[in-house]
């Protein structure tokens, strides 16, 4: 708590509704299931377009930065415990126009990750699983159920499911969606542990990931792999570059770095002090480590030179991705089965991740009256805001149809509009104890290490990675296809969201509505 009261009549009811259900394990398994480790699947896939990049070192870099990102929303998100996310703390401290349109970018492409989240379930995590086991099991009919879970029909029948079960749980409020999500979260955390064992025994060739691959696929089929990725160019393997481990370092960011969405419902938290810190950091670095475990035990498993080659393809009629070749190595169909678990029960939880950020963010426009007030009610029973809940489905439905049935859309189309975000957010907490010198010393986080402002130190790391990220999403062209597009949208959007405050603005002023006092306050919760 910031100490700052809430004058009487500056809002027009005395609560949001929402109530403190949400504990700091919670936010953990949040940021655990929003960093989205079933999708190391294509941070795998593009590592051969990096030649001489350590995927290991490159995930290391990216846990740095995130820790720093993290920890200046968390830092922020705790100092205002509100649902809303940068919205609350940006509006509040630096300007409202800002907080507005960055929180308007950042909940529209949230609501686009859900749509695509919901076809990446079954393009990524559940197509390459079944097809393992239908590879193994010899089941023709399994096999092209498996491959009509990664066409047009497929991913939208999917990824409507999804959509649909994720918000029915947090329809039935954050009590429910979080008991669900920590179950899942054990449970894939326990199948990840039989897959990392499973990993361990294949890499030190007590299973013989090359033996099975070539049963299946045919005698010779695995030297035949990396003769492809001879010719190919891939083979050899490049000698270790730093400068492109530095640029394959956007992959690993792009899951790592979004557990800070856990903001978002800070309102909700039990000990919002605690939680968000703990919870998004902890989350990060920990998830972090699993990816580099990972990337390290597939290496280990099916061969260096293989996981650069079978990026081309195999001689098998199933997608070349790394779920595919662990039910393989494994070489046995229970076991497969087994070590599916955590990349289905992760994927789909990562839709009922964004979730939070859109559906809080709406009610804490309308809150404050820069959205219709209908997205600011809150279900009495269930405690969860309802109609905000449905706009977010919708969006994302739509997203979905488009990204299942055309090819207007690519995966990592957002990216840049959320790392702009990240830099005025921690450039912000850089100088915020300086420049609002009254704010941060009378606030729970006016801490320092060394003398020096711990918000200030977060911003410091966050900023030089996020900044580094924004200026690669302008150059990489294996990360973005069209860098024209990515920018322009972004722009778009960020103009749209300042189209609309102004808008809203000037709607309310004339029906006698005091914005800017509404802004000098801490909103309700």
């Amino acid at each position: 708590m910031t100490g700052i009261p809430t004058t009487p009549g500056v809002f027009t009811r005395a609560s949001s509704g929402l109530v403190r259900q949400v504990r700091t394990a919670d936010v953990f398994f949040f940021g655990f299931t929003t960093i989205a480790l079933s999708y190391i699947v294509f941070t795998i896939a593009v590592w051969g377009a990096y030649p001489g990049a350590s995927m290991e070192l490159g995930t290391l870099i990216a846990i740095v930065g995130a820790a720093g990102i993290g920890g200046s929303y968390a830092l922020f998100a705790s100092m205002y415990p509100r649902s809303g996310g940068e919205y609350v703390f940006l509006s509040r401290t630096l300007h409202p126009a800002a907080g507005f349109m960055l929180s308007f970018s950042f909940a529209f492409w949230q609501m686009f990750y859900l749509g695509l989240n919901g076809a990446f379930l079954a393009q990524f995590a559940i197509s390459p699983t079944l097809a393992g086991i239908a590879v193994q099991a010899e089941s023709q009919a399994l096999l092209d159920f498996a491959n009509w879970t990664g066409s047009g029909w497929g991913l939208f029948l999917i990824g409507l499911a999804m959509i649909v079960s994720m918000s029915w749980l947090h329809y039935r409020g954050a009590a429910v969606y979080f008991r669900w999500q920590k179950w899942a979260a054990w449970l894939a955390i326990g199948s990840l542990g039989v897959t990392v064992v499973a990993l361990a025994l294949a890499a030190i060739g007590a299973l013989d990931f090359k033996s099975n691959f070539d049963a299946l696929a045919g005698a010779g089929a695995y030297d035949q792999v990396l003769a492809d990725g001879e010719a190919a160019g891939v083979l050899p393997a490049a000698p270790f570059d730093l400068g492109q481990t530095l640029n394959y370092v956007l992959w690993p960011a792009f899951s790592i770095w979004f557990a800070i969405t856990a903001t978002s419902f800070a309102g909700e938290v039990k000990n919002a002090q605690r939680g968000m810190v703990v919870g998004i950091v902890s989350s990060q670095v920990l998830t972090g480590v699993v990816f580099i475990v990972l990337m390290f035990l597939y290496r280990g498993a099916f061969g260096n030179d293989f996981v650069l080659a079978s990026a081309g393809g195999v001689p098998l009629d199933a997608p070349p991705f790394v779920p595919f070749f662990t039910a393989i190595a494994g070489g046995n169909v229970l076991l497969s089965v087994v070590m599916s678990v955590w990349v289905i029960a992760i994927a789909i939880f990562v839709g009922g991740t964004v979730l939070p950020y859109t559906t809080r963010t709406l009610l804490a426009w309308g809150i404050d009256g820069m959205a219709p007030a209908a997205v600011a009610e809150v279900n009495e029973r269930n405690h969860s805001p309802h109609w905000a809940i449905v706009v977010s489905a919708v969006v994302g439905t739509a997203v979905l149809a488009m990204y299942a049935f055309t090819d207007w859309l690519t995966i990592v189309s957002g990216f840049f509009a959320f790392a702009v975000s990240f830099c005025v957010v921690c450039l912000w907490a850089l100088v915020f104890p300086f420049v609002r010198r009254d704010k941060f010393e009378n606030s729970p986080i006016a801490k320092r290490w060394a003398g020096i402002p711990v918000l200030s130190i977060a911003g410091l790391v966050g900023g030089v990675f996020s900044l580094f990220g924004a200026y690669r999403l302008t150059q990489d062209k294996v990360f973005v296809l069209d860098q024209g597009v990515m920018v322009g949208g972004a722009v778009a959007v960020f103009v749209a969201g300042l189209v609309w405050y102004f808008v809203a603005v000037a709607y309310r002023r004339s029906q006698g509505v005091d914005i800017a006092a509404r802004y000098r306050e801490i909103p309700i919760e």
